[in-house]
């Protein structure tokens, strides 16, 4: 055993048992991380990310921003004296 194992070996066992839940739920989060990086999985928040960059779309159309803003002013204000 490398002596990090054996570190947090002997953290474990020192710990208490009520305490004892919370690094079992944070070992089983970090080793499903692992697994997903070693298999290739990718998490449902992945797969959603990339669905939506998928559908994008690029244009080649060029806007000019600010002559758009500045007719939308007009068109909006244009009744105020």
């Amino acid at each position: 055993m490398t002596m990090l194992q054996e570190k947090a070996v002997d953290m474990i066992c020192r710990m208490p048992e009520e305490k004892l839940y919370y690094v079992v739920q944070l070992l089983e989060s970090v080793e499903g991380l692992s697994e997903n990086m070693e298999n290739g999985t990718k998490t449902p928040a992945q797969k959603a990310l990339e669905d939506l960059q998928r559908f994008r779309k690029r244009s080649d159309i060029e806007i000019d921003y600010k002559a758009e803003l500045a007719k939308a002013r007009e068109e909006k204000y244009e009744g105020i004296d």
